[in-house]
């Protein structure tokens, strides 16, 4: 039985015994062939012609270079091959040729018997090698400790055949036969070491892992000597031994160091070679473990992980280049293209370091330690950026890592979701960690502010360290406050936003003498941004109501003021933006519609509350009239326009209806905002006339139109006959004189300035609506005289049809005379058509409806106006033009 046994084992080896000898023949081959490649392509090197001495070479190329002789079409010509001879080719025609001399098949074939089916082989060993143990193992063939030597001794026997063979090449020949015995011992090794431990129960974890350490640490240094291959086996074979030993109580603390020897041991070998691809995993694979522990078996104790993450991060810094790392050449975060691998595995490193802190601290519910070891690691992450100028962003993801864990910090306070006058949410207190909360914000804030300060006012690159200041002094300001705004006063907030403006505005100052600099220009632009969120943040705590919004547009006007000193287009956009803020508020705030309570002037508070910003914006639109600064003068010129025109909107609001929230809109609130809305797009067209301007023409534009609508409405629908509303005021001065006849020298007024609106054709159609409204005001005037309040569309009496008739023609008589006073003939015509109308109510209504002497009046007083029509047009017309032709002025 034995004797079968050990056939059966002879049997099992010979096949990799001859895999290994048929490896080693087509090895040996293969570098037989490359050197006679190599010795070629130096031959062609160096220029020697054909009549030169004969070279000696192996008789199968000899026989090669004949055939290829024989098979060239045409030959060489001499003085070409003396010239050839004579220039004797650079480097890269060398590697060229030797590149032309290995044909795109040959090469395939190379790769797949010298290095794919190598590899392949190497494996089917360390396969078969397992195997066989496993073998012994089901059949119960030799005691388990031998299985375990025996398979120990055979994976050294095959790493120990990888070395033997790699000295006896020698390093300038590139053989993949040793790496792949040697990968297949050690993956030989691996499995009877942790067979021993989950199969035989032979040895404890305590002894399996640091086993299985030493194979893969030997793995790595093994691979400086034969190839990426051994490396890759290490660290794969690092990665899955924690996953593989198990314990009932894992050790915090060795299994940390455990992963910190196998990152320090793979990024050494950086140094050595350029496989970065093994930095980059080493580090995931890190970062990977740290927080499956954290996840898997909680943060306690802390120290271990914290001392890991931090050392990740130095680690993949350091190790690979040491101090070079700080060199210009190794890139910049600005500019991806230019990071060299290097910087690019010490980037992952500290993005993996954080992680692994970010998670311990989050996890720790932000224990003290764990605090200490983020803040440690962001300080590093600083200090990091700091040295090395091209990584300015690094300063700035630590603070924006750090804003996130403050924020995630739990039971400080609960928030429900407001945005009302209480703020944008309400908060809920918590119990211990609002104070501790506060204070550890409150000191990152100010770490990254001052780094961010002294950047702007010692390095080159200002504008990220610019960043760095004011975003961590308003972000970090603004997270505390909505988080924890209970724990102080509004005094407290406030002065806090007001010292953090005054450290801004000293760094401001210290630019100023280097304002010509672009790069110091956009810092000054951020510091005064950041300036002006501070103080709103701080006027925001001490006021409310109408009170804050009249601070920030003071603030506003006060930014405008400021680009007369700081020059910077950028900064009069800040000014704008905060003007826009305040107007929002006062177009959109709800707490303003309320009913006044203890405020001057009572419901008549929009004098002072929309009248103060109108012209602290007007004023600030004169500070910006300059170049440079022209689209945020019309910002402010619209602004202020807006506030002006809602100013008297609602003022007259207040005056008709006795508050700004009084229900519906009577016809005379109706007529006030339309004469007002056009009122102002008369000013507006006016001064377009005189200063051409954005919001002058579109300004005059937008109200012509708004209270085009208004009248047409009263027109139409808010006609009181047509509604049934009653007409407020007696039968003489009433609603109707605003309503109707108060547009028409406004309408006529404004059609004077058309044409600097770019609305010259529209003029007789403004004309047209002025002579509707005319006649409409007559025509209910009138019959205010004969009805009440609430005016009826028919006629209450013949006297009441007479008067309308008569005022009709002394309308339309009136508008001829002033046609010919102006030498206008649109105005005639206006007159000429009310007199028609005139005619075809007499002749159509009159005639028919009215009886007696009312008739015969209605007859006789339109014939007798109809005649001296006929006569004014004959007196001041036809006397005028010579030989009776028409030139008339339109």
């Amino acid at each position: 039985m034995e004797a079968l046994f050990v056939l059966a084992a002879l049997l099992f080896l010979a096949g990799p015994i001859v895999a290994i000898v048929a490896l080693v023949k087509a090895s040996n081959l293969d570098t037989q062939l490359r050197k006679l490649r190599k010795e070629v392509a130096e031959l062609r090197a160096t220029g020697v012609s054909q009549t030169a001495e004969p070279v000696a070479e192996p008789a199968a190329v000899a026989e090669d270079v004949v055939a290829e002789s024989k098979a060239t079409e045409e030959p060489v010509p001499a003085e070409a091959m003396a010239a050839t001879a004579a220039e004797p080719p650079d480097a890269e025609q060398s590697e060229a040729w030797a590149a032309s001399a290995d044909p795109s098949p040959r090469n395939m074939e190379q790769a797949l018997a010298s290095r794919w089916l190598v590899w392949l082989g190497g494996a089917a060993i360390g396969i078969g090698g397992l195997l066989l143990i496993k073998y012994a193992h089901d059949q119960g063939l030799v005691p388990p400790i031998l299985r375990v030597f025996m398979g120990l001794a055979f994976g050294g026997a095959l790493v120990a055949a990888g070395e033997w063979l790699r000295r006896k090449r020698g390093e300038e020949v590139k053989d993949y036969v040793p790496a792949a015995l040697s990968a297949a011992g050690l993956l030989i090794a691996y499995g009877v070491s942790y067979a021993a431990y989950a199969l035989y129960s032979i040895v404890a974890p305590a002894v399996c892992f640091p086993l299985l350490a030493a194979i893969s640490l030997g793995a790595l240094w093994l691979s400086l000597r034969q190839g990426p291959l051994i490396a890759a086996l290490g660290l794969v074979g690092a990665t899955a031994t924690p996953a593989l030993i198990s314990t009932d109580s894992p050790s915090t603390s060795g299994f940390f160091a455990y992963l910190l020897v196998i990152l320090v041991a793979s990024l050494w070998m950086l140094r050595k070679r350029d496989w970065w691809w093994l930095g980059y995993a080493a580090v995931a694979v890190s970062a990977g473990w740290g927080l499956l522990w954290i996840t898997g078996h909680g943060t306690s104790p802390s120290l271990p992980i914290g001392l890991f993450g931090l050392a990740v991060g130095a680690v993949a810094t350091l190790v690979p280049r040491g101090r070079d790392i700080l060199l210009a050449d190794m890139g910049s975060l600005w500019d991806t293209r230019t990071i060299k691998p290097v910087m690019g595995v010490a980037i992952a490193g500290c993005f993996a370091g954080g992680a692994i802190l970010v998670a311990l601290t989050v996890q720790s519910s932000h224990g003290l330690a764990p605090l200490l070891m983020f803040a440690f690691g962001m300080a590093a992450l600083v200090a990091f950026g700091w040295f090395r100028d091209g990584l300015v962003t690094a300063p700035l993801l630590a603070a924006g890592v750090s804003l996130i864990v403050m924020m995630a910090w739990r039971d400080v306070g609960f928030h429900e979701w407001a945005f009302d006058e209480r703020g944008f949410w309400t908060t809920v207190p918590g119990l211990i960690e609002p104070p501790r909360f506060r204070n550890t914000t409150l000191l990152f804030m100010a770490a990254f502010t001052v780094v961010g300060l002294l950047g702007v006012l010692r390095k080159a690159e200002t504008r990220p360290w610019a960043i760095l200041a004011a975003g961590s002094a308003v972000l970090y300001v603004f997270g505390t406050w909505a988080r924890a705004d209970f724990t102080w006063g509004w005094h407290a907030w406030a002065v806090l936003a007001l010292a953090l403006f005054a450290v801004l505005e000293f760094g401001v100052w210290r630019l100023l003498p280097r304002l010509g600099e672009v790069s110091v220009a956009r810092s000054i632009e951020v510091l005064v941004l950041g300036g002006v969120l501070l103080l709103i943040f701080a006027l925001d705590r001490a006021l409310d109501g109408v009170w804050l919004t009249l601070a920030i547009a003071a603030l506003a006007a006060a930014v405008a003021y400021a680009t007369r000193l700081i020059s910077l287009p950028n900064i009069g956009g800040i000014a704008s933006v905060v003007a826009g803020f305040a107007a929002a508020r006062l177009f959109l705030g709800r707490e303003f519609w309320g009913e006044p309570i203890n405020m001057p002037l009572g419901a008549h508070w929009v004098l002072y509350g929309y009248g103060v910003p109108a012209v602290l914006f007007w004023q600030a639109s004169r500070w910006l009239n300059r170049e440079g600064f022209e689209r945020w003068r019309v910002a402010f010129e619209g602004v202020s326009l807006g506030l002006a025109i809602s100013l008297v909107s609602l003022e007259l609001r207040v005056l008709i209806g006795g508050s700004i929230t009084h229900p519906g809109m009577t016809m005379l609130e109706w007529a006030a905002h339309g004469c007002a809305w056009l009122g102002a797009a008369y000013g507006l067209a006016y001064r377009q006339q005189l200063y051409s301007s954005f919001v002058s023409m579109w300004g005059a534009r937008a109200l012509a139109v708004g209270a085009t609508f208004m009248f047409f409405a009263l027109l139409t629908a808010r006609n009181p006959v047509i509604s049934g509303d009653a007409v407020a005021g007696g039968q003489v001065f009433n609603a109707l004189w605003l309503g109707y006849l108060a547009p028409v020298p406004l309408y006529a007024l404004f059609a004077r300035k058309l044409e600097g609106l770019g609305w010259p054709h529209l003029r007789n159609a403004v004309g047209v609506l002025a002579l509707l409204l005319l006649m409409v005001f007559v025509t209910l005037i009138v019959k205010r005289q004969f009805q009440d309040e609430t005016l009826s569309a028919f006629f209450e009496s013949q006297a009441e049809s007479y008067a309308i008739s008569l005022a009709w023609l002394v309308t339309g008589i009136v508008i001829f005379i002033a046609g010919l006073k102006l030498d206008r003939q649109t105005v005639r015509y206006g007159g000429l058509a009310v007199i028609v109308l005139t005619v075809l109510k007499v002749f159509g209504l009159d005639l028919f409806e009215l009886g007696g002497l009312w008739r015969i009046a209605s007859i006789i007083g339109l014939g007798a106006c109809l005649v001296g029509v006929g006569w004014l047009y004959t007196r001041f017309i036809v006397k005028k033009e010579p030989h009776h032709e028409t030139s008339q002025k339109a």
